[in-house]
């Protein structure tokens, strides 16, 4: 059961279930049950890392010839462990993977004592490894026998979803809150890409059980917070992890410790250390970058077995926090994750966001822009509590401290907080997103700071053009990067949307309505627009210019356009002068791109062949 129906049965205001059921858009997206839909209880983010980290803990990624390789290699693993499912998918070289989960620990356990080592002939060095590769069978094939009930849990599960056909479902949508959790289902972070995430960290634990004895990887960022996507790099952290058994003071012998010696810092040591052992012991692990001097010090590496890229540091337990902190509140409300996809991938398609460090905005700004925007009050109510009320409701349990004395102490379990405090807002998807276009093309940025803190606007202090408070170290700007250039192209670019998301809302639905328009890269819509008659929405066919008949051999081409154009005449002429100067507009812009003119044409005509 979703929040919004937990809160009125506990709070017994039948009204706001009656106003809700008039949101058919909102009610369409809660009562289907979605990966981004509340439960009736929350788990805390330490469980659902718990949960993660048992998973990989029995399961082992295995290299094979094809997807048709299932049967054979359930039927070889079936004889030492039993098999709770297989998950399919291939790298970036295309090569095939199978991830396969065991019953228990010990039944991994098993099957690893049943691993052969490498070539006889080759001088290599074995290390056990959760990845592993399935070996072409020698001699006579067995027999194989597999449950009818058993099959592959997912085909090629970490493949992009294509364009067209991401374009295409969502021209199919009935209603633009539609499209938002469409692009929120086809386009988030699965559970086999959570899964091979946890599989490298366990990866990296194996090869340091050797050399520490309280060490642990963990992933944060993007990879667990429950806003990634498919392809998102993978961020790691190397943290020690003081067990009871380790602080227990009744033990006598106590382990003998290395000190650190020398100028540099010990965690540019470690990583230094860390670097060499990706390079040489690591399977998978290509293009090794050693970034030292950094504030916090990272190794960068590429694991091809995973088709991943990793980011990895040594004792960043404020990342951590950070991730369970924007976890916690993605899982207050259905609406808070697919509105901030719609958000994120507006801004990469206008250009706001860059996949290269610079002096635009980032993934991690804007997240917090539409928490702070969803807390908010307004005549409809808020969707999400202040970051304080969270830090007023902690309990002893709940008081964490980072590195360097970072206070990160708020609730960490949800069931605890009153239903009234969030959840109140019952707009849609569709409405959100207009209201945060139209929300921030009114902030004042000269003066105002956004803090999910407060919840509220609150004065700037000093004169960066852009201040996003950091909820943990709020003496910091996580926006400090963004120029004054790239502010003002925010503000510009978010009155854009506004007018379009509500312009293509309206009306007929055309190829460009809703959320397309604002998905849409602006030199293909500039082309399209270009090419179509009048407002029919339709592109002009060189079939249908030159098709000449019996009875109109005398008729002009400008004869023929005008005719063509005769096709739309309830569009208003207003919005047609409008459209109209739009596209010379565009097309200037367009132009100043080339120094020559005639490189110019014969591009603009290439494209346009192309598109009819």
């Amino acid at each position: 059961m979703s929040v919004l129906f937990q809160t009125v049965i506990n709070t017994g205001r039948l009204y706001s279930l009656r106003k809700t059921l008039n949101a058919s858009s909102y009610c369409k997206c809660v009562t289907v049950r979605r990966f981004s839909d509340v439960p009736s209880k929350f788990k805390t983010f330490d469980e659902v890392v718990t949960q993660r980290r048992q998973e990989a803990r029995r399961s082992i990624v295995v290299q094979v010839n094809s997807d048709s390789s299932f049967k054979e290699l359930y039927s070889y693993c079936s004889k030492y462990a039993s098999v709770s499912g297989v998950h399919h998918y291939k790298n970036n070289a295309e090569e095939h993977f199978m991830l396969i989960e065991f019953g228990s620990e010990e039944n991994l356990k098993d099957v690893l004592r049943s691993c052969s080592s490498h070539h006889k002939d080759l001088d290599v060095m074995a290390l056990q490894s959760p990845f592993l590769w399935f070996r072409a069978v020698s001699g006579k094939k067995e027999i194989l026998t597999v449950p009818d009930d058993k099959s592959l849990l997912i085909t090629n599960g970490t493949l992009p979803v294509d364009e067209d056909q991401l374009f295409a479902e969502l021209l199919a949508c009935e209603t633009v809150s539609d499209q938002i959790q469409t692009l929120y289902d086809k386009t988030m972070l699965n559970d086999l890409g959570i899964r091979l995430r946890y599989m490298v960290a366990r990866q990296l634990e194996i090869m340091f059980d050797s050399l520490y004895a309280n060490i642990a990887v963990r992933p944060f960022g993007s990879s667990v917070n429950g806003f990634g996507r498919i392809g998102c790099d993978l961020d790691l952290v190397l943290t020690n992890v003081l067990t009871e058994e380790l602080s227990d003071p009744e033990k006598r012998l106590v382990y003998q410790e290395k000190k650190c010696e020398g100028g540099r810092s010990p965690w540019q040591r470690h990583m230094e250390l860390v670097g060499e052992l990706l390079e040489l012991r690591v399977p998978g692990v290509t293009r090794v970058q050693r970034i030292l001097h950094a504030r916090v010090p990272i190794v960068k590496y590429a694991h091809d077995l995973a088709g991943l890229d990793v980011d990895l540091c040594y004792s960043n337990m404020s990342g951590i926090y950070m991730s369970e902190l924007l976890w916690l509140f993605g899982s207050l409300d259905p609406r808070v994750r697919p509105l901030t996809f719609a958000v994120r991938r507006w801004a990469q398609t206008v250009g706001l966001t860059n996949p290269h460090p610079g002096r635009w905005i980032t993934n991690f700004p804007l997240t917090l822009m539409v928490l702070f925007f969803l807390q908010q009050k307004t005549k409809d109510g808020f969707v999400l509590p202040s970051f304080k009320y969270l830090i007023r409701k902690a309990e002893k349990d709940d008081i964490k401290l980072a590195e360097d004395n970072v206070n990160c102490t708020f609730l960490r379990d949800l069931n605890k907080l009153p239903t009234e405090s969030y959840a109140q807002s019952s707009s849609n998807l569709q409405s959100l997103l207009l209201q945060f276009f139209e929300f921030y093309s009114q902030f004042d940025f000269n003066d105002k700071a956004i803090s999910i803190n407060e919840g509220t606007p609150v004065r700037k202090p000093n004169a960066l053009p852009l201040y996003i408070v950091n909820p943990l170290e709020q003496a910091l700007n996580v926006s400090r990067n963004v120029s004054y250039e790239e502010c003002e192209r925010l503000r510009t670019e978010v009155r854009n949307a506004a007018w379009q998301l509500e312009s293509s809302s309206e009306g007929s639905k055309g190829d460009d309505w809703g959320l397309l328009g604002l998905l849409e890269r602006r030199t293909t819509r500039g082309l399209k627009k270009l090419l179509r008659v009048g407002n029919s929405h339709r592109l002009v066919s060189v079939k249908d210019l030159f098709n000449e008949k019996e009875d109109d051999k005398q008729d002009s081409l400008r004869s023929k356009l005008q005719r063509l154009t005769k096709t739309d005449k309830e569009v208003d002429q207003s919005v047609k002068e409008m459209k109209v100067a739009m596209i010379k507009e565009e097309r200037k812009e367009q132009k100043l791109k080339f120094k020559n003119s005639q490189v110019a044409n014969e591009v603009y005509r290439i494209r346009r062949d192309k598109i009819v």
